[in-house]
């Protein structure tokens, strides 16, 4: 009993997306719509799960889930600002902050890394947005990445 409900969650559970930088150095300010990262190039992605907004650079989840969100991004300062921060957001709303402050005079790039675990519904969007303008993004696929893994079903409540 109960053996057709699993097959049909089996191809979609779990689902992986990874998204990795392609090489270029982005300045917020000139170069992001609205502080978005997209200049993502796919290294694995699961159609039936997750659905990428190339020009946007968003993620849409497209199967009800629980999912475990990473992202890290590699920042050059341009002025020295006492921070580095970046938000990851589900549906333009924060979810997750990673933020670095910086020691003036030291080296002037940094990565950030966070993670966290998510209860999403079909076609909410995840994105990684800069919250300062004054910094530069190197998009380098070892150092800027950002992904989802599906865990499975929202737990029952």
């Amino acid at each position: 009993a109960g053996t057709t409900d699993k097959a049909s969650s089996r191809d979609i559970q779990p689902a992986v997306v990874h998204l990795q930088g392609q090489g270029s150095a982005i300045q917020v300010k000139n170069d992001l719509s609205g502080g978005v990262l997209n200049d993502w190039s796919r290294i694995t992605l699961n159609p039936k799960v997750f659905k990428l907004h190339a020009r946007s650079g968003e993620l849409e989840v497209l199967v009800d889930g629980t999912y475990f969100i990473y992202s890290q991004v590699e920042v050059y300062y341009i002025n020295f600002t006492d921070f580095a921060s970046y938000e990851v957001v589900v549906d333009e709303k924060p979810f997750l902050q990673c933020t670095r402050s910086i020691e003036t005079g030291k080296t002037n790039f940094n990565t950030c890394y966070t993670a966290g675990v998510c209860l999403l519904k079909a076609r909410q969007k995840i994105a990684v947005k800069m919250v300062h303008a004054d910094i530069s993004i190197n998009m380098s696929k070892h150092t800027t990445f950002f992904g989802a893994i599906r865990l499975g079903d929202a737990p029952a409540s």
